[in-house]
């Protein structure tokens, strides 16, 4: 229950924001009309797990990379709440100190081990932030962003390192799926700087920097595909990146 504790704040800024940004509306419409901004957006990332059993090390970062739409709903020319829906391309690196033995719907042998696993992670996105801009400089505003990001997973696969302990030979499975092995909801703190280049009118160019920091267990608590003698396999991690986002907003 604890690792949903978040929710209600998250509910509590859009909900605020939404207040907001209707009583501004009301109160100055001829000056609000480009309060609101749509855009779309492409963001690489570097993503790296954090591991909180010592059973677990992290074996390096991974590339990937988000894309999706863009909203911003302004409470006036330097303050708006941003949000969205992104397609979130993400993972790590793994290792396994202790022997794992490798169990899956082919392989329930206890003489294959697992050492190292790759993590390709899929989510639906929901970035909740609030922005806070500068006036314009020249074409230039700059930005900073504090919030939320709220994701479920949509696709969970993998690269395995096994090695079988009888005769020491090694393989590497690819794609495997491990939609059962990871958990199916996602928190993180996301703050970020940056800064829209005006082209014309209330379009912009958008650049930002954003460290995502994840909040609660990537991994399921107990395994399903990894267990030595039935027994399930304890694991715990979360999962960070830094993002250099380039979008456009209309």
């Amino acid at each position: 229950m604890k690792k949903f504790s978040l929710f209600p704040i998250l509910i509590a800024m859009f909900l605020m924001s939404g207040n907001l940004f209707a009583q501004n509306n009301n109160s100055n419409s001829s000056s609000s009309k480009h309060l609101f901004h749509f855009g779309l957006k492409l963001a690489p990332d570097i993503a790296w797990f954090k591991p909180s059993d010592k059973s677990l090390t992290n074996n390096g970062a991974k590339l990937g990379f988000c894309y999706g739409l863009i909203t911003e709903f302004g409470f006036s020319k330097n303050y708006a709440f941003s949000t969205g829906l992104e397609i979130l391309n993400t993972g790590g690196k793994l290792g396994f100190q202790n022997p794992t033995y490798y169990s899956t719907q082919n392989n329930n042998s206890n003489d294959t081990i697992l050492t190292n696993r790759n993590y390709k992670l899929r989510y639906i996105n929901i970035p909740l932030l609030l922005k806070l801009k500068s006036n314009q400089i020249g074409a230039l505003t700059y930005f900073g962003q504090f919030g939320f990001d709220a994701a479920f997973l949509w696709k969970a696969t993998s690269d395995d390192n096994i090695t079988n302990i009888i005769n020491g030979t090694s393989a590497t499975l690819t794609d495997v799926n491990i939609y059962k092995d990871a958990d199916i909801a996602r928190l993180a703190l996301n703050v970020g700087l940056g800064a829209e280049y005006n082209l014309a009118g209330s379009t912009s160019l958008v650049f930002s920097l954003n460290y995502n920091n994840g909040f609660i267990n990537a991994l399921r608590n107990d395994s399903k595909l990894g267990s030595s003698l039935n027994i399930k396999l304890k694991q715990s991690a979360v999962f960070n990146y830094v993002s250099l986002t380039v979008g456009v907003l209309f």
